[in-house]
């Protein structure tokens, strides 16, 4: 191991340095092209990809609140409706046995 301070450890420490950064820029330029492959109408500009990437995942979280609220609906009055025909039965079965 060279000495601390020396040429050659001011070297190796600046060539790991340069591995590191290298490795990260790597790492965010294979996520940013995984994002491209996913969100419809991507540019190759990575910047477009971010900013199309954010109004994308806006544009499904709003489509999933819809969905949501919807579903919420549908469920209150789908059990609306069973009660009203559960009601119905039980008034045609005490009917029928008179």
């Amino acid at each position: 191991k060279p000495e601390v301070g020396s040429e050659e450890w001011h070297r190796i420490r600046r060539d790991n340095h340069k591995e590191v950064e290298r490795r990260r820029r790597e790492t965010i330029n294979e996520g940013i092209n995984e994002l491209s492959k996913i969100v419809p109408g991507c540019e190759k500009n990575k910047g477009s990809i971010l900013q199309r990437a954010v109004q994308y995942i806006q544009q499904l979280r709003d489509a999933e609140q819809q969905n949501i609220e919807k579903w919420t609906l549908e469920k209150l009055l789908t059990e609306q409706a069973l009660a009203e025909l559960s009601s119905t039965v039980d008034r045609l079965k005490t009917d029928n046995e008179r």
